[in-house]
């Protein structure tokens, strides 16, 4: 029986044998779990950042009163500033996004894969491979289309398709009626031009503000009704400023700070 004996365990693996092969099995399983796992970890770590799109570039440019600046960003869009104006730029994962902080400019976006988007007071405007201006300031954001077309929205509103022409002001969250424009009219600020037809002194002085540092004021609330018409040079804004009660029932106070304050007569 000895000789059949010794066949029999050269066949079959000992207790230490089959306890080895199972520590090692086991040693195996875990090691493709946790491959598994990392590679699951790593996964759901790129979908997310995906879907949170990070900013990996920030940039903030700022324009003085009664200065104007031009720049070409790093896909090759260009932007015209107005003065008095705060923008940042930020490169994301997937898009390129530009927040108006405060004042005016000019877009002029290149076509790339990722959306070119600039929002402001919670206004969000699309391009799609277009030229466009936009406004932000006291009186809402201001979108004007000078070619091709953008997507806006704002708040619970539907976004709006705005083409070549038309323009749209969103206030409180609220997209305003579509109304046309006249490109040169929305852009007459780069030819150091400031254009008005039929626009509320109110307004006027909003926009004489982005070209001097110190203020100007209505005395009454009710002067900002006041219509003011005609092409102004933007370079002469204390001359438009003196000219005010030629055009209009009103006289002005200057102070020795620079301020001006706007009464009737």
């Amino acid at each position: 029986m000895a000789p059949f004996e010794q066949a029999l365990r050269a066949r079959v693996p000992s207790r230490d044998a089959l306890l080895a092969e199972a520590k090692a099995q086991s040693a195996r399983q875990r090691r493709r779990k946790q491959a598994l796992g990392g590679g699951l970890s790593a996964l759901l770590l790129a979908t997310g950042l995906w879907l949170a799109d990070p900013a990996w570039y920030r940039e903030d440019v700022r324009t003085v009163a009664g200065g104007r600046d031009s720049l070409t960003l790093a896909d090759g869009s260009r932007v015209a500033v107005n003065g008095a104006t705060h923008l940042r730029i930020e490169r994301r994962l997937r898009s390129r996004q530009v927040e108006l902080v405060e004042g005016e400019a000019t877009f002029t976006v290149t076509h790339a894969a990722q959306p070119f988007i600039v929002h402001s007071q919670g206004v969000e405007v699309l391009d799609i491979g277009t030229v466009f201006n936009v406004r932000s300031d006291s009186r809402g954001v201001a979108v004007a289309v000078v070619e091709g077309a953008v997507e806006v929205s704002a708040g619970p509103s539907p976004s709006r398709h705005l083409g070549g022409g038309q323009q749209v002001l969103a206030q409180a969250g609220a997209l305003g009626i579509t109304e046309p424009v006249d490109p040169l009219r929305a852009t007459a600020w780069q030819r150091g031009t400031l254009r008005f037809d039929g626009t509320p002194l109110s307004e006027v002085i909003v926009d004489l503000q982005r070209y001097r540092q110190a203020p100007v004021r209505l005395a009454d609330p009710r002067l900002g009704a006041l219509r003011v018409s005609g092409e102004y040079d933007s370079a002469a804004i204390e001359s438009l400023i003196d000219l005010l009660p030629v055009i209009l029932p009103v006289r002005l106070s200057r102070a020795g700070d620079g301020s001006v304050v706007v009464r009737g007569r």
